[in-house]
């Protein structure tokens, strides 16, 4: 049951069923919905139960979920679950303090809104914008990959409704529309992407690379060389994974890769020291095609 709620906390707190049970078994989610630590979040998506409370704050308060607990709502990744529940009262609309909320006054047109079972929250739209203008870009970009990736919204839409966009920060948010990609497979990719696009190194999302053995897709990569790859837990628990691993890896180094794996610590907590690595590795890459195009590679000892 502790796998099935590491799982989604890791994924930014919810899932569909099909990629839940991929990492863990059927009995083990049905254990943690029956305890509590996890609901149904809606047809074929599951989310940690804060989720409810958050529904719940949102009720009492008389407002409307906004930033990361809309983006909750919906079902999109998130790489920081809020410390405190994040509502937006209308203005104009009085509303009594609730614990454990955050509490914002908000211009919101009936068209930015919509019910979210018995709540009401701001669109998938306006709640992607609202995250890329107020949010560190790594988090913007995890709500706006997921967005696309689950087919919530499209890019036509939501470079419309910036164009409509009356806040601050647009700066920041045309950055995240910009280098949103709905190829990224969870919030944890997306914030190692963040982390390279902050360095200056453009990577490419789910690329499948040839090799000896058949193809193998990665999480980022650049031209075939440079590969970065997301690590969780789960995929390394055991022998057989161990060995499938390695053979993945070393075939990819076979086939003239340069692999970088980062864990889910580094992309939640080390990510300048991330840009700092890509960055690094990048320029040695580069120097070394240009010294090889040169002819001055490495020569056998005299």
């Amino acid at each position: 049951m502790d796998h099935v709620v590491e799982f989604l906390a890791a994924v930014g707190g919810s899932a569909r069923t099909g990629q839940l049970l991929r990492h863990v078994s059927a009995r083990h989610l049905a254990m943690a919905v029956r305890s509590g630590a996890v609901l149904r979040a809606g047809q074929g998506m599951y989310a940690l139960s804060a989720l409810g409370e958050a529904e719940r704050l949102a009720l009492t308060g008389r407002a409307v979920l906004f930033g990361r607990s809309a983006a909750l709502a919906h079902g999109l990744g998130v790489l920081h679950r809020p410390e405190s529940v994040e509502l937006a009262v209308p203005r104009g609309r009085r509303t009594r303090k609730v614990p454990g909320t955050v509490v914002a006054t908000r211009l919101l047109p009936a068209a930015d809104l919509v019910a979210n079972g018995a709540v009401q929250a701001t669109s998938v739209a306006r709640t992607v914008l609202d995250c890329a203008a107020a949010l560190p870009f790594a988090e913007g970009l995890a709500i706006a990959d997921s967005a696309l990736r689950l087919g919530k919204v499209s890019p036509d839409q939501l470079v419309e409704a910036a164009g409509r966009w009356v806040g601050r920060n647009r700066r920041a948010q045309q950055r995240v529309l910009q280098a949103m990609d709905g190829r990224a497979s969870n919030a944890f990719e997306s914030g190692l992407r963040a982390a390279c696009l902050e360095a200056g190194v453009v990577m490419e999302p789910q690329v499948w690379i040839p090799t000896a053995r058949g193809d193998y897709r990665v999480d980022l990569a650049k031209q075939w060389v440079l590969v970065a790859e997301a690590d969780s837990f789960e995929w390394h628990g055991g022998r057989d994974a161990l060995h499938r691993d390695c053979t993945r890896y070393n075939e990819l180094v076979r086939a003239g890769c340069t692999v970088l794996r980062f864990s889910w610590e580094h992309v939640m907590f080390e990510r300048a020291w991330i840009g700092e690595v890509v960055s690094d590795v990048e320029r040695r890459l580069k120097l070394h095609n240009s010294e090889r195009e040169r002819g001055e590679g490495l020569r056998p000892a005299a």
